[in-house]
């Protein structure tokens, strides 16, 4: 097991964190760790706000029929959600409907023909998607449609390399990106509409925005947005404070098997990291494997948690209903568990593949995807991801269009010791056609001729050495030593982490193995107790077989601190997620 330390950083738990904060990016580490309503930014910065604010208010108060495209996933969920409850609370008789996307598919573009043939609304709403569908803005302006765009993605260029910009006189776009007076770059389309509904709060007079922070923090959160903008922060920590909309409360509830008192109102502690893990696989399950019914019934779940729906339980009777939200909550495990089936049938295919053309031999795995390998589009970044895991080597998957274009996901792993970009890498090579997103998480597009000329790129300029396995690390320590302060003040606060702010990593070195418990109804749990902390790794039995077989080795873990509370004892904890059992060297010393 190797690792290496990020940085050196203070013991003294007083200074620690705010050390790691300000190395992690955070822009105010005093605005950060107690943020207000003073980190926000003036809405009026976003270019177009104004403009699109009396467009809406106009299209309301003629009573104009209005219709919302769902954006196909969690962000495109909440950013619809917020605008319509804004609506419905200050003009409860407007006229509104909303579609969903059948697949994971974003923007204008799937819905254009339906859209014109019905054509029979006045205004189309695009939250988190649309900036750039300008083909679609003009079909819809020929209609006699105004079009109004709140979105967050990056600025997109045609094959020339000019900017594309729809400037047509029915279309109103607000996107942050696009604005350059707004520094803040990092909200998401529900980031975005927040601030709208702020721009229609001044016109109003009223303050309403606030109520529907909550949902905005969703989906910033499970967009992934960078919290190291003080605004974004503020956002998301303010919202989950705040959680007031009933479907995301019944989410969250439904979790309290995971989530334990922090799933009791007012969801004490529930931090960032609590929403990534729990709540948002369970909305982005639904968005990618999920029924039409099932994705029209977590937009209710939303806007009309009380809405009764047919109740789909297995044994239900004809005339049986279940409410928006619950109907959700649960539907979204069921969905999470199907997501997992179809992913592990697709594993299998995709394996096949790697094996019958020795795709694993180059230094990237680039595997295409066709129709016959029936492999939902909205499973391949989750797919990519276990390719990474097993062959440990970064991973593209796409598909190949008409046009000789092959699109799809990229993954790798940020540990790898020579790679810590794989999207850097792939623009350094000056092959790709586009990639956008994270460092090891991205979109990509390439010309289909040039494939085997990234492949040898990729086979000159990497080694297998490069894909080793390196943690980084925030400490390294002796396990002989007291740590427990240290670390249960850095594990006390997770609020501060996730979204950009990689969580406290620790490696401890030489933890004798006195103190053991095997846990569990199986028995395949550990835990390891020396020095006020509590090292324990679950559902691994290789790993309790090791430990109970020879207790004379020393420990050294990979992992990451935790506070547990149980019968009003609190303790620190590590959570090993990696770990190598070594010689105690100093019994041989004479």
């Amino acid at each position: 097991m190797k690792y290496k330390l990020r940085k050196k950083y203070s013991t003294n738990p007083d200074k620690a964190l705010q050390e790691i904060l300000s190395d992690r990016g955070v822009e105010d580490v005093d605005n950060f760790m107690n943020p207000s309503s003073d980190c926000e930014l003036n809405p009026h910065m976003l270019k177009n706000i104004d403009a699109a604010a009396e467009m809406l208010l106009r299209h309301l108060r003629r009573g104009s029929s209005i219709l919302f495209i769902v954006d196909a996933d969690c962000d495109g969920f909440t950013s619809s959600s917020i605008l319509w409850l804004y609506i419905k609370h200050i003009f409860p008789d407007a006229k509104l409907e909303f579609t969903v996307h059948e697949h994971k598919q974003h923007g204008i573009d799937d819905k254009i023909d339906w859209i014109c043939d019905e054509a029979r609304w006045d205004l189309v709403v695009v939250p988190d998607a649309g900036s750039y569908d300008v083909r679609e803005h003009r079909m819809l302006a020929e209609l006699g449609m105004d079009v109004l765009v709140l979105d967050h993605h990056e600025q997109l260029y045609d094959e020339q390399g000019n900017p594309v910009i729809s400037d047509l006189p029915n279309t109103i776009v607000v996107n942050n990106q696009l604005s350059p007076n707004y520094s803040n770059k990092s909200l998401c389309g529900a980031g975005v509409v927040y601030k709208f509904c702020e721009v229609l709060d001044e016109i109003l007079g009223i303050n309403q925005a606030h109520n529907y922070i909550d949902l905005a923090a969703l989906g910033e959160i499970a967009d992934v947005m960078d919290r190291t903008t003080t605004e974004t922060n503020y956002i998301m920590l303010e919202g989950l404070r705040n959680v007031r909309n009933e479907g995301f409360r019944t989410l969250i509830e439904a979790q309290s098997f995971l989530l334990k008192e922090k799933a009791i109102f007012p969801y004490p502690n529930l931090s960032p990291i609590d929403i990534a893990f729990y709540i948002a696989p369970l909305i982005n399950a639904i968005t990618r494997v999920g029924t039409m019914d099932e994705k029209e019934c977590m937009f209710y779940c939303f806007i009309d948690p009380k809405r009764p729906m047919t109740s789909t339980k297995r044994g239900a009777k004809p005339g049986d209903f279940e409410y928006a939200a619950e109907q959700t909550a649960r539907v979204g495990k069921n969905a999470k568990a199907r997501q997992d089936r179809l992913k592990e049938q697709a594993l299998g295919i995709v394996e096949f593949k790697i094996q019958k053309d020795s795709l694993d031999e180059n230094n990237i795995i680039i595997v295409e995807l066709d129709d016959s390998d029936n492999i939902p589009q909205e499973l391949t970044g989750l797919i990519a991801m276990n390719v990474v895991s097993k062959y440990h080597k970064p991973v593209m998957m796409g598909r190949r269009n008409n046009k000789n274009e092959i699109q799809g996901s990229i993954r790798s792993d940020g540990n790898f010791a020579g790679l810590p970009s794989f999207k850097k890498f792939l623009e350094d090579s000056g092959l790709v056609t586009y990639i956008a997103g994270h460092d090891n998480a991205a979109g990509w597009g390439l010309n289909g001729n040039k494939l085997h000329s990234l492949i040898e790129f990729a086979n000159t300029h990497l080694r297998a050495e490069d894909f080793e396995n390196c943690y980084v690390v925030d400490y390294i320590l002796n396990g002989e030593e007291y740590n427990d302060e240290l670390i249960g003040v850095l594990a006390g606060h997770p609020e501060y982490f996730g979204n950009h702010i990689d969580e406290v990593r620790f490696a401890i070195e030489n933890i004798p193995l006195m103190n053991i418990m095997p846990m569990g109804a199986n028995k395949d749990s550990m835990k390891i107790s020396y020095n006020g902390i509590d090292y324990v790794r679950f559902k691994d039995e290789e790993f309790v077989e090791k430990v109970m077989k020879d207790r004379t080795k020393k420990l050294t873990v990979y992992g990451r601190g935790n506070l547990n509370t149980f019968n009003g004892r609190t303790s620190v904890q590590v959570f090993i997620d990696d770990y190598e059992l070594k010689e105690d060297e100093s019994k041989y010393d004479f």
